[in-house]
């Protein structure tokens, strides 16, 4: 079942933009959206698809990210570099072996790399990652 609404940064990955040109969308009157009693926009996704046809966008970027959003667990990478945190990451994963890899368990190449310098340097029992995700993946670290 596809979802009914959308937050400003889903819309915003969903459409390769910042948060911010969302919003301004919002209030220029070019995308519809509802506000919540906290004050947070939603965006419902017939209002989306309408909007992305208006503009030019295809629709199979918001097939994609539905296909990608089910239930699934981000990349460490992803996580990091693309909203999912609230405040600004300390992580440089370019160089990254678990990003250069695709790992999704970026837990069991940390202790197995040839250099210090190929991984993430936060240790696996503080990342906000794996303690958001680590049980989906199957790391216990206690």
């Amino acid at each position: 079942m596809a979802k009914a609404y959308f937050t400003t940064n889903e819309v915003a990955k969903i459409c390769s933009v910042t948060r911010q040109t969302v919003i301004n969308w919002i209030k220029w009157g070019r995308l519809k959206a509802l506000s919540t009693p906290g004050g947070h926009r939603r965006v419902m996704r017939e209002d989306l698809v309408s909007f992305m046809e208006r503009n030019g966008l295809d629709l199979l970027l918001l097939e994609r990210f539905e296909e990608r959003s089910k239930g699934q667990v981000p990349h460490c990478w992803e996580y990091f570099s693309t909203g999912f945190t609230r405040r600004g990451s300390a992580h440089d994963c370019d160089q990254c072996l678990v990003m250069h890899s695709k790992a999704l368990r970026c837990y069991l190449l940390r202790y197995r790399t040839i250099q210090d310098s190929d991984t993430c340097k936060t240790s696996c029992e503080t990342c906000p990652y794996l303690r958001k995700y680590g049980r989906k993946l199957g790391f216990i670290p206690w």
